[in-house]
């Protein structure tokens, strides 16, 4: 009897009912966000036609595409519930009733699905796609109008709506014309099951070490791509929060929330320098490769300054070779790359020293000095790197 008065006179604080857990929702949701956009982020590792990412500005997150000189933008959404058997529905999505024909214009301008088909109206053909993200599914009737909107089967009463109540909620001063409308709608993209968005998702970490892996060759222990993940997952969360300045540029908005592939060469610790000059020299694999010769120059304990130079050397060497492998004889120029390749194998398998390389190269350029008289040092020492990373890269 004394240990139950004691327990209502004196309770603890996990026995009490907490007056709402909001705050844990909301800060869950900003973490599906942040989540989302360091997963984006990763692409930029890609070195395709995506080059930032903005975060939580003109939506949840953006990303900027180059496609062909023109800059197109992409809206993402991100939403999450903890209940995992919970599926979205036409209301929540579209702001559509499930039984009832006629169609609130407040409720289909502000549904998840509105507040994303609105930028294809002020982004117009800069507004490239508009992503809903989502860790759990979606119902039947939303599945069947998504299915609609794409075959533009107006036979579907939701789609139908959606349709004839367009202009009203999202282009009332300026009507656009079916064909507009139709287009503006099949940039809508729902995309459902992506548990990576949840904090309690180890999965996470597995993707993006996969991802890593494929981009930079960087083979990342569980605790380092924990570490990295974190790391870029904080940075999206700075550049969510950061004030932004009145009537900024895009300049100062590149900075101030946007994330580039600078940003992730930062985090994954390869240097800047070395990327440039192997991307400038026109290598396809810029970022693996500057990974392969950092790593490997680093574990000798080369400076930076270093690095940078054997990447330079590298660029060299794949312009010389493409500009003379049809004037020099074929029985030198085997014989040339036969001798790099060993001086390579040897160093990279063996551990060898940065003055036993040195040592290597300079016996190898007094060996060729009658065969071609462009071969330098520096050249041959870019032959070493470039026979590295195509064996690294294999």
């Amino acid at each position: 009897m004394a240990e139950n008065k004691s327990a209502t006179e004196n309770p603890k604080l996990h026995e009490v009912v907490p007056r709402e857990v909001v705050g844990r929702d909301i800060i869950a949701r900003y973490q599906g966000q942040f989540r989302g956009a360091a997963y984006e982020c990763l692409t930029l590792l890609e070195g395709g036609e995506l080059d930032r990412v903005y975060c939580d500005y003109q939506d949840d997150f953006v990303t900027r595409l180059n496609v062909d000189g023109q800059q197109i933008y992409n809206f993402y959404q991100v939403k999450t519930k903890n209940k995992l058997n919970h599926q979205w529905g036409i209301n929540e999505i579209f702001g559509l009733y499930k039984k009832k024909k006629q169609a609130s214009i407040d409720k289909i301008e502000h549904s998840f699905a509105g507040k994303l088909l609105i930028h294809t109206v002020k982004f117009n053909n800069s507004c490239g796609k508009v992503i809903f993200l989502t860790n759990i599914h979606f119902d039947d009737d939303v599945e069947s109008c998504m299915k609609a909107c794409l075959d533009n089967d107006q036979d579907n009463k939701h789609y139908a709506s959606l349709l004839e109540t367009f202009n009203t909620a999202f282009s009332k001063d300026a009507p656009l014309d079916e064909i507009e409308v139709l287009k503006a709608i099949k940039k809508l993209q729902l995309e459902p099951n992506k548990s990576y968005l949840l904090p309690s998702d180890e999965n996470f970490y597995a993707i993006a070490r996969d991802t890593i892996f494929k981009y930079s060759e960087i083979d990342l222990k569980k605790i380092e791509s924990e570490e990295i993940i974190n790391n870029l997952v904080s940075l999206v969360e700075r550049k969510s929060f950061t004030k932004l300045v009145l009537n900024c540029d895009e300049s100062d908005l590149d900075e101030i929330a946007g994330i580039c592939l600078e940003d992730m060469l930062d985090i994954l610790s390869i240097s800047r320098g070395a990327y440039n000059l192997l991307n400038d020299g026109g290598d396809v694999q810029a970022i693996k490769n500057a990974s392969i010769i950092q790593r490997l120059l680093s574990q000798g304990g080369a400076s930076n300054q270093m690095i940078e130079y054997a990447s330079k050397c590298k660029v060299n060497w794949d312009i010389w070779y493409r500009e003379k492998r049809h004037n020099i004889p074929e029985f030198d120029l085997n014989f040339i790359m036969d001798r790099v390749a060993l001086i390579a194998n040897q160093w990279a398998n063996k551990n060898q020293s940065l003055e036993e390389l040195r040592k290597e190269i300079a016996n190898l350029s007094n060996d060729l000095k009658d065969v071609s008289k462009t071969l330098t040092n520096e050249l041959l020492l870019g032959g070493v790197f470039s026979v590295i990373v195509r064996n690294e890269s294999q």
